[in-house]
């Protein structure tokens, strides 16, 4: 069983309605002034986060994130190589389950706006602001695994975060690492994943990796 992170490996999912208007977005939400670090920050995971302190807030502010990723989505560029990839997996018999921080409803509606839909056998992804269910926790690898009745110890995660390695180490599978930015490989090296690619396609060099 192949576990897929979605932003990255999948698609850029702020390649085109950029992270930084989602934040800015997310802020508006807000009914009083913010702490400087979430004011500038453009990551819209900080802003949620620091809404989790806010009972009722933490919800919209969740939702809202839902309904941009949905809108995100429809013009996120996609990962060179991955449909391509998931293709020779699916005449395999490898089965392929999305796990990801984003929005379930967003994951599945970029699967079917892109037809991949038939290359997918799941998707364990956020589908509430529950924080602590989300990389590096392995919740969410860990659900794709009861789910899809499969061991482990016979997975393999594919992502391009250090939360994605954490997770992976979290729940006992393997994890390869995907360098899609400069930097990342002297960040993810320290986290011992079991194997690093530059591009998705270089997933098919080593067939025993994903079977």
């Amino acid at each position: 069983m192949c576990c897929w992170d979605f932003d990255g490996p999948a698609c850029a999912v702020f390649g085109g309605l950029s992270n930084h208007d989602v934040a800015v977005e997310l802020r508006a939400l807000f009914p009083e002034a913010l702490p400087e670090g979430i004011e500038q920050s453009p990551d819209p995971f900080d802003v949620l986060e620091h809404a989790t302190q806010f009972g009722d807030l933490a919800t919209r502010v969740e939702e809202r994130l839902g309904q941009l990723e949905i809108r995100a989505v429809a013009a996120a560029p996609a990962t060179p190589g991955t449909t391509d990839v998931l293709d020779v997996l699916q005449r395999r018999g490898v089965s392929v389950v999305i796990v990801s921080n984003n929005s379930e409803a967003a994951v599945r509606a970029y699967l079917n706006t892109t037809s991949l839909e038939a290359l997918v056998q799941g998707v364990s992804a956020r589908t509430s602001g529950e924080l602590a269910e989300l990389k590096p926790s392995p919740f969410l690898l860990q659900q794709a695994i009861t789910n899809i009745k499969a061991d482990a110890a016979e997975c393999v995660m594919i992502g391009d975060s250090t939360t994605d390695i954490q997770a992976a180490h979290a729940a006992g599978t393997a994890v390869i690492a995907y360098v899609n930015k400069p930097g990342k490989r002297d960040r993810f090296t320290p986290h011992k994943p079991s194997a690093i690619i530059e591009h998705m396609t270089d997933l098919l060099g080593d067939e025993s990796a994903l079977t």
